[in-house]
């Protein structure tokens, strides 16, 4: 090859395609325009959002600022009622002041006009409410102590003092806790002893010898063809039945009192039962249930275990002996404490 054909230029090649670059370029515009679309949606979008964010906010701010106000009108009407209440209790505690002041008015004027008559009045009282104290402290008379309440507040309810409505009060708890001792019978337990005492002479003894001893002969049976001797030695047998009497007994043989030592055996049971009776009438609970278990003992040595009469005695006894006699007393002073606190003057400052 010369160097003239070396220095020629190549020939031009074949010339693009026109259509397929306007292609590109249209496709380059069309996602440029749609970029362009979906930010703009999207800055729309979050703008709306944040503009409803910012709303509910201030709806929030505002509901809350609402509440405030509402709670702030609560805590007000609270305290114009807590002021309300307060001023209604003062209210109250001054009208009981009031009634107190015009109770005590009352009494004075009615000491004043009664020319000290009331006075004496409670101390009648005051000595029914010492008689009783006494008589249940002293006596345990729990039917004579009653008696006396009953008195002294009806002679209180004749007064017609409400300021002595604390003493009745006190007095009706005293009459409920006595009425709830429980008393046992002493009549009915004294009526027992005597009638005891009376039958005592009458009970058998163990030992009493009988003052006329009859044997009843045996008989002895015989066959109706019984021979001569059989019928002989029956008689004989018959004849020595009426005068010997032979008994079997399993124990000790009772030893044989005379009349004087039977009298001082029922002698010793009258007087343990009279010490019963005597026990009883001083509410010695102790002796009256020793000397019961001691007569019911005396009965079961010295008498007859079969007797009707002695099987009554001894469960007479037995029912008498858990008797309480002497059952806890209660407290009737407080009522007498208060009647003396209100008769008392009031001390000078």
């Amino acid at each position: 090859m010369t160097e003239s054909e070396v220095s020629k230029p190549f020939p031009p090649g074949p010339a693009p395609d026109a259509p397929r670059h306007y292609v590109r370029w249209l496709l380059l515009l069309v996602a440029a325009a749609l970029l362009a679309g979906g930010g703009a949606w999207l800055y729309a979008r979050v703008s709306s959002l944040y503009a409803e964010q910012d709303e509910l906010l201030r709806r929030t701010s505002r509901d809350l600022n609402a509440l405030e106000v509402q709670a702030d009108r609560l805590e007000s009407r609270q305290a114009d009622l807590n002021a309300a209440v307060q001023r209604s209790a003062d209210d109250l505690a001054a009208f009981g002041k009031r009634i107190d002041a015009n109770e005590q008015l009352v009494g004075d004027l009615k000491d004043q006009i009664n020319g000290g008559r009331g006075h004496f009045q409670l101390a009648a009282v005051e000595q029914l409410l010492l008689l009783a104290n006494d008589r249940l402290q002293l006596a345990r008379d729990v039917p004579a102590a009653l008696i006396a309440i009953d008195e002294a507040d009806a002679r209180l309810v004749a007064l017609r003092e409400p300021r002595l409505f604390p003493v009745r009060q006190a007095l009706a708890q005293e009459k409920a806790a006595l009425q709830a001792v429980p008393l046992p019978d002493y009549a009915g337990a004294a009526l027992t002893l005597s009638s005891l005492i009376q039958r005592a002479p009458r009970l058998p003894l163990v030992a009493r010898v009988p003052t006329r001893f009859e044997a009843t002969p045996e008989r002895v049976p015989l066959p109706e063809h019984a021979r001569w001797y059989q019928r002989a030695w029956a008689s004989v047998r018959e004849a020595l039945s009426s005068i010997f009497s032979v008994r079997r007994d399993s124990g000790p043989s009772p030893r044989l009192l005379g009349a004087e030592q039977e009298a001082l055996v029922v002698q010793v049971l009258a007087l343990k039962l009279e010490g019963a009776r005597v026990a009883l009438l001083r509410g010695d609970t102790t002796s009256f249930r020793d000397l019961c278990e001691s007569a019911a003992a005396w009965l079961d040595t010295y008498f007859q275990h079969d007797d009707p009469g002695v099987a009554a005695a001894r469960a007479e006894l037995e029912r008498l002996r858990p008797l309480d006699l002497s059952p806890p007393l209660p407290d009737i002073g407080r009522s007498l404490n208060l009647l003396r606190a209100f008769m008392r003057p009031a001390a000078t400052p």
